[in-house]
């Protein structure tokens, strides 16, 4: 995701993206790729913190790595941005074990863009991507047609909430952006399921992110924050913190138990109770 968020609202977003992206096919916005395996995040420590990090990053079914850029400009430049996050991305996937042999560069043009190259070569260095071009998409006819659904409470499937996700982006006029974004959330507000409905604001988030108007995108994160389904991602985070501190604390008192260490000192360090330091040394067949 792009900057201009904040760590603590890339977290949020993160969260609520990774979860709604698994399994889904891009086939709606015209691309020919696999299905979404997993979502990446996009904070590569090899790209600068002057530099845009890249709008969105997946794994796709068959071990491709995709990255998913929005453009509103169509300069030789944006090829070597895409390159350098590719190798980011690549390195960091390295890291984690992760081997990829095929990497998809999806760029995504506002409607105000009608057309750009697609292959930028510099001899030793061939730069290929994927377009999506959203001029041909019609602003008005997705939103009334996703807006029946709603009203009439049909189920959306995930091609609806694709498109309610770009449809900011379809339009061409360059004033008109920020209303139709918010137009465009108090829809997706609407939707019953809250996980849906959080899928489609944090995705509009992050594809109008070098668009937006900061201080409602502001507002608009404090609005997810007090969510159900945003709380209830914030609290598996903070079980999962506690489980780790958890661990941490075995860990450190089976070594002083082992270490000979007085139970009273075990406790005091590592913040046991006197029956856990005991079911310890149990466990560890040593002595209190």
């Amino acid at each position: 995701m792009s900057n201009g968020i904040t760590h603590s609202n890339k977290d949020v977003l993160f969260k609520v993206l990774s979860r709604s992206y698994q399994n889904i096919s891009l086939a709606t916005y015209g691309l020919d790729i696999p299905r979404i395996k997993q979502m990446l995040p996009t904070d590569y420590p090899a790209v600068t913190a002057t530099e845009i990090h890249a709008d969105n990053a997946f794994l796709l079914e068959d071990g491709s790595l995709y990255l998913q850029e929005y453009e509103s400009t169509v300069v030789p430049a944006n090829f070597i941005k895409y390159t350098r996050y590719a190798c980011a991305a690549m390195d960091m996937l390295r890291k984690d074990g992760i081997h990829v042999d095929n990497i998809i560069i999806g760029v995504i043009y506002t409607g105000d863009i009608m057309q750009a190259p697609a292959i930028h070569d510099l001899g030793a260095l061939r730069i290929q991507v994927k377009q999506v071009f959203l001029s041909v998409f019609d602003t008005n006819s997705i939103y009334h047609d996703i807006k029946g659904k709603i009203e009439n409470g049909s189920p959306l499937a995930d091609e609806d909430l694709l498109r309610l996700i770009i449809l900011p982006l379809t339009q061409p006029d360059k004033t008109q952006k920020q209303q139709i974004i918010e137009n465009t959330i108090a829809l997706a507000k609407q939707i019953e399921n809250e996980h849906q409905q959080l899928f489609c604001i944090a995705g509009i988030i992050t594809a109008t992110n070098k668009f937006i108007d900061q201080s409602y995108k502001n507002n608009l994160m404090e609005w997810i924050k007090m969510t159900k389904v945003a709380r209830w991602f914030e609290e598996e985070k903070i079980e999962a913190v506690s489980e780790a501190r958890r661990k941490e604390q075995l860990t450190f008192a089976k070594a002083m138990l082992l270490g000979n260490e007085d139970y009273l000192k075990v406790m005091k360090y590592t913040g046991l109770t006197r029956d856990e330091v005991n079911q310890l040394q149990e466990a560890l067949n040593v002595s209190a």
